[in-house]
């Protein structure tokens, strides 16, 4: 799967991108979110930026991955881009380990990165389990997957621990997944 994000076009790929957000932003999860987690993207997934920007700017409170061991993450907010630093542990822009934590049960809108995905949640990720212990702590967040259409699956494996998404968005379709969880 990296191979074929790594030969997605790159006029595509922009494009995809900036598809994705304006869906997302439209989304009536997003216009009713007071908090947003979201990852903020490196090179071969979506750019989110955008994304943190508009949350920003919309006055939502800002939460993003901070990398607390092996498949343990916490909430943490920001209030500027600036306050990333560079790239954590994984080669990943994380906040400064004074952000404040932001409780997961508080959040409203959870952003989720991945590899690929199928129409059912089902989502590809890194393997670390990150999210998959995360996302249960979240249970009053809306989960969306942002995925490339050119990336989306029919079918992908799951597992009883894979915590599927409640929506899968493409930069030209959103996929309402039953039971997600």
């Amino acid at each position: 799967m990296k191979a074929r994000i790594a030969a997605l076009d790159a006029a595509y790929d922009k494009a995809a991108g900036e598809g994705i957000v304006r869906r997302l932003t439209a989304h009536p999860a997003w216009a009713a979110a007071d908090s947003v987690f979201c990852y903020v993207g490196r090179r071969g997934e979506i750019d989110t930026r955008p994304l943190l920007r508009a949350a920003l700017e919309a006055g939502k409170t800002l939460a993003v991955p901070l990398c607390m061991g092996p498949g343990v993450m916490q909430a943490r907010a920001v209030r500027s881009l600036e306050e990333l630093a560079p790239a954590g542990p994984y080669g990943i822009p994380e906040p400064p380990a004074g952000a404040p934590e932001v409780p997961p049960q508080r959040l409203a809108l959870c952003v989720l990165p991945c590899l690929a995905a199928a129409p059912d949640g089902t989502r590809l990720g890194y393997g670390g389990g990150y999210y998959d212990r995360f996302l249960p702590l979240a249970c009053n967040a809306v989960k969306i997957a942002l995925c490339r259409a050119a990336l989306l699956e029919p079918v992908l494996p799951r597992e009883c621990h894979d915590v599927r998404a409640d929506f899968v968005l493409t930069e030209d379709a959103l996929y309402a997944c039953k039971g997600g969880g």
